[in-house]
């Protein structure tokens, strides 16, 4: 069990510590990830504290990551592992199955997921962390109880402090598109061999005769010429549907998020 428990436990420490620190860089930006959940579950009242709350979640994930790979306090920090993963479990899979937030914000710019990879990521996190939890009282700690705290302590304070440093100044890395150095108007345009986003529309028709309403896609509305038959009518036109995905300038992907991060603070 002490094998299995290592297996868990070093991959799930890293990664909240990474996490952690990757969202601390640039804790206003995860503060507007928090403001869109805001609005989603009908919070907003939450929206000024979302930078305060964003430096003491990072501030969380990478002590429970340094508590998980010593030992320290394994008790406390089994459940609150289990309780939060838990909770990320569900927030990633209402998200992906409702659509309601794009991108979780996990790993801030530095990596991005879409909702059903940050499901099937915490799910994965979830079995590596059930055996921690299952085997909780088995785990010895590295250091001594004093020594445990100790490193705790050390490393509240060394997450918080960056995270309020980042918050004030800049961020140490800027993982944005547009960061000091890069050409703007480049990262604007398409690439030649690039493909762009494919849309369809569908029209709605009723026939005279019959009452009969038909349903087809431009391709074989545009095809068929059914507009030239008289005993069709038009009704009405779908919105553009996304089809298939293509190549978004990392310029323009920037954008659309300051775009929505700030409808959601005027939404407050």
């Amino acid at each position: 069990m002490r094998l299995l428990t290592w297996i868990c436990r070093i991959p799930v420490g890293l990664l909240f510590i990474f996490s952690g620190l990757i969202k601390a860089n640039d804790p206003m930006g995860f503060g507007f990830k928090l403001e869109e959940y805001f609005v989603v579950f009908g919070i907003e009242w939450l929206s000024p504290l979302a930078v305060s709350l964003s430096i003491l979640i990072c501030s969380l994930e990478i002590v429970l990551g340094v508590a998980v790979l010593l030992g320290a306090r394994i008790r406390l920090t089994a459940w609150g592992l289990l309780l939060l993963i838990l909770f990320f479990t569900w927030l990633t899979f209402y998200s992906a199955w409702f659509n309601k937030v794009t991108d979780c914000g996990c790993f801030g710019d530095a990596i991005k997921l879409t909702p059903w990879q940050s499901f099937t990521k915490d799910l994965i996190l979830l079995a590596l962390i059930l055996p921690i939890f299952l085997y909780r009282r088995r785990i010895q700690p590295v250091f001594s109880k004093t020594g445990s705290n100790l490193a705790l302590l050390l490393a509240a304070v060394l997450s918080l402090g960056f995270g309020l440093y980042t918050y004030f100044y800049l961020p140490v890395v800027d993982l944005l598109p547009y960061k000091v150095g890069n050409h703007l108007p480049s990262l604007m345009t398409m690439p030649p061999d690039a493909e762009p986003d494919v849309f369809k529309v569908i029209y709605t028709l009723k026939n005279k005769k019959t009452g009969e309403l038909r349903e087809m896609d431009d391709k074989e509305y545009l095809s068929t010429k059914i507009w030239e038959n008289p005993d069709w009518e038009y009704v009405k036109a779908s919105d553009p549907i996304l089809v298939k995905k293509g190549y978004t300038p990392l310029f323009m992907i920037s954008v659309s998020a300051m775009q929505t991060a700030w409808h959601s603070q005027m939404n407050c």
